[in-house]
């Protein structure tokens, strides 16, 4: 692929991963500079930062890389939304659920390789009333490991993820909910309502085994609460993408649907982050070939 007449703007969050921003600046701006008609990269502070960053640098940049978790690249794509700018992803997070599912190496080094090589797809979009997602958002226990661990960690990364988790799922708190959807509406006694553009929430724990960000549809994923004692093989089945062998999990496809909480509000993310409040009405949609992102060949 002939990359000589684009421009790149790497977005960069410092607060991400375990490496040496400094040695990485100075090796990503070196192997880019060979290869694009100009390298720029920025800094970011907070997630409404890198969106600005990213909307100010529309009219003078073809790609926009986000160097990051789950976090920057929502910022930096939420920008690009129906622009025909390009998204690139160089992993820099604990989970890296988009990096994963679009099998872009999770070394940014060799991730630097398919922003020089690579192939550009569009991908499907989800909104969650009015907040964008891409990979998966949750209402529920999903919403609340992540309120947690963003309220009470005092660490980044994976295994603080892990052990919120872990002890939400012990703690089995569960949702009544009522489901519309265009053709049926259901209630419900939920602990988890995932809303799926791709298979696996990052660090290859697959929620919706048969997702698709190209089909134009989102993937409604709902565990119901489950014994403790059958927990160690549903967790053994998140990790394997055998999840839909679990009886207490089903999912269907999707492309408009409303949740409401019939027992008080409930907490939701978007890609890993928490929403910021808790709600007793979601709307959820699909957008259809939103952002255009480059992935390996």
């Amino acid at each position: 692929m002939n990359c000589s007449s684009e421009r790149i703007l790497v977005i960069l969050n410092p607060a991400s991963g375990f490496i040496s921003k400094d040695i990485t600046t100075a090796s990503i701006i070196r192997k880019l500079s060979r290869h694009f008609a100009s390298v720029s990269l920025v800094h970011t502070s907070s997630p409404a930062h890198a969106n600005e960053i990213t909307r100010q640098g529309l009219p003078h940049f073809d790609i926009f890389a986000a160097f990051g978790g789950d976090g920057t690249v929502n910022s930096v794509a939420t920008s690009l939304l129906n622009t025909n700018k390009t998204l690139g992803i160089l992993p820099g997070g604990s989970g890296n659920g988009l990096a994963r599912n679009l099998n872009i190496p999770l070394s940014w080094r060799r991730a630097l390789d398919t922003l020089i090589h690579g192939q550009d797809v569009f991908i499907d979009a989800g909104k969650i009333n009015h907040i964008l997602f891409f990979n998966v958002a949750g209402i529920g226990l999903d919403g609340l490991i992540s309120k947690k661990f963003n309220r009470e960690s005092k660490t980044r990364g994976i295994l603080p993820y892990f052990y919120f988790a872990l002890k939400g799922i012990f703690e089995m708190p569960t949702f009544h909910v009522r489901v519309t959807t265009a053709e049926s509406e259901f209630e419900d006694e939920i602990m988890i309502l995932a809303m799926a553009n791709f298979r696996e929430y990052g660090a290859n724990v697959v929620i919706a085994p048969y997702a698709s960000p190209y089909d134009h549809l989102l993937d409604l994923c709902i565990l119901n609460k489950f014994k403790l004692i059958q927990s160690p093989l549903s967790l053994q089945r998140l990790f394997t993408g055998n999840i839909d062998k679990f009886p207490f999990y089903r999912s269907f496809k999707f492309d408009r649907i409303h949740v409401r909480s019939l027992h008080g509000p409930m907490p939701f993310h978007f890609d890993g982050e928490y929403g910021g409040s808790e709600l007793l009405d979601y709307d959820i949609t699909v957008i259809p070939a939103a952002v255009k992102v480059r992935i390996p060949l």
